[in-house]
C-alpha cells in the first residue's frame, strides 16, 4: 500500500530542475524544501530587502519593464511584522470573498487570530490595544494599496529612489558599465543577454538545473564568455569573500556556469577552445561597488566540490525522498 502524501506524488511525477535558491534550501533545511516544493507552503510575503534587490536588478538590466513589476507604494511600508500580518489578513480572507469595498476595519476578528498565532503582542492587556498595534495608517493605506497592486511587487519610495541611485552608480562605474555592457555598446559579434533564464537536464542525474543568470556576455570570435552576477550586502564591500561560503555563492556561481554550456552554447563548445569568466558585481549600502573576479584555479576547485560533495546530497534527498534532516544528519555521521 503506497501511504506517500498526494503531493509527493505529483512532485515525482514532472522532472524536477533545481535552482540555487532551492539546492541551498536543501542542503540546509530538507524540511524546509520539503515544504515549499514538494507541498506548495511557500511564504506569503517578500522581505523588503529582496524587494530592493529586485528592483535594482530591474533598473540595472530590465528598466523598461520596471513598471510591469512593481508598483510604488505611496508612503512608507510598515513594520515587517505588521506586514505579515496585513498580507495574511488580505490573502487569506480579502482575496476569498467579493466585496471589494472591505477595508482592514473589517476584519478585527482575523488580525487577533493571526496575532495569536505568531504570538505578537499577547503581553497586552486588551484586544483594542493589540489591534491599535496592528491597524496604524501606515498599515491601513497599505491595506488599501494591495487592493489596486494585482500582481505587482509593492516597493516604497524610499527603497525606490535607493534603488535607482545604485543603479546610476553601477552605470557610471566604466570599468563594471564595460563588463556587462550596461551601455550596449559592445562591438560587433558580442551577444549580450539580460535575465537569461536556463535549465538543462545532467546526464547522470534524474533531476536538471535552472536559473536566471543576471548578466551574460559571449564573444564567439575570441570564444569567451563572460558570467556576471550582481549581489548587494549589507556588509561592507571587502567582507563580501566572507560571503561566497555563508550563503553558498559558489554553488550559484557553478550552476550558472553549467547552465551556459549546456544550455546557451550547447554543442558547439569545446571548454579547451573557450575561456568562461566568472564575476561577481557587488554593491553595499554605501553604494560602493566591485567586481570580484573568480580565478580559474578556484572555480576549478568550486566545480569538483559541486560534482563530489553538492550532487550527492541533492542526489540522496532525492531518490531517497528524504527530506528528515541534512544530508550528514540523515546518516547518522555526527558525533560531538
Amino acid at each position: 500500500m503506497n501511504n506517500n502524501p498526494p503531493e509527493l506524488e505529483e512532485f515525482y511525477n514532472k522532472e524536477f530542475f533545481f535552482s540555487y535558491s532551492s539546492i541551498n534550501k536543501l542542503m540546509f533545511s530538507p524540511n524546509a524544501f520539503y515544504k515549499h516544493y514538494v507541498l506548495n507552503q511557500r511564504e506569503d510575503s517578500v522581505d523588503a530587502h529582496l524587494i530592493a534587490g529586485r528592483a535594482l536588478h530591474c533598473f540595472l538590466l530590465e528598466e523598461d519593464k520596471f513598471d510591469d513589476q512593481f508598483i510604488i507604494l505611496p508612503g512608507k511600508f510598515p513594520s515587517d511584522s505588521i506586514r505579515t500580518v496585513v498580507d495574511n489578513i488580505f490573502n487569506k480572507h480579502f482575496l476569498q470573498q467579493e466585496n471589494n469595498s472591505l477595508t482592514l476595519d473589517d476584519f478585527n476578528s482575523e488580525i487577533l487570530n493571526e496575532l495569536l498565532q505568531i504570538n505578537l503582542y499577547q503581553k497586552l492587556k486588551t484586544d483594542t490595544q493589540r489591534l491599535g498595534k496592528v491597524k496604524t495608517d501606515d498599515a491601513l493605506e497599505y491595506f488599501e494599496f494591495l487592493k489596486k497592486k494585482k500582481d505587482k511587487s509593492v516597493i516604497d519610495l524610499d527603497t525606490y529612489n535607493r534603488a535607482k541611485e545604485s543603479a546610476e552608480v553601477i552605470k557610471s562605474n566604466e570599468t563594471i558599465s564595460s563588463l556587462m555592457n550596461l551601455k550596449g555598446d559592445a562591438a560587433d559579434g558580442i551577444k549580450t543577454f539580460n535575465e537569461l533564464k536556463l535549465q538543462t537536464k545532467l546526464s547522470d542525474q534524474p533531476f536538471g538545473l535552472k536559473g536566471i543568470l543576471d548578466n551574460v556576455l559571449v564573444d564567439e570570435e575570441s570564444k569567451t564568455v563572460f558570467i556576471n552576477d550582481l549581489k548587494t550586502t549589507s556588509k561592507p564591500i571587502q567582507k563580501f569573500p566572507e560571503s561566497i561560503d555563508y550563503y553558498n555563492y559558489w554553488i550559484q556561481a557553478v550552476v550558472y556556469f553549467i547552465l551556459t554550456v549546456n544550455s546557451l552554447l550547447k554543442d558547439e563548445v569545446d571548454l579547451d577552445d573557450w575561456n568562461i569568466h566568472f564575476t561577481f558585481v557587488v554593491i553595499d549600502n554605501y553604494n560602493n561597488v566591485y567586481p570580484f573576479q573568480v580565478s580559474d584555479d578556484t572555480f576549478s576547485k568550486w566545480l569538483l566540490a559541486f560534482e563530489k560533495e553538492v550532487l550527492k546530497i541533492v542526489n540522496y534527498h532525492y531518490t531517497k525522498k528524504d527530506f528528515t534532516l541534512p544530508y550528514e544528519l540523515a546518516l547518522g555521521n555526527v558525533k560531538l
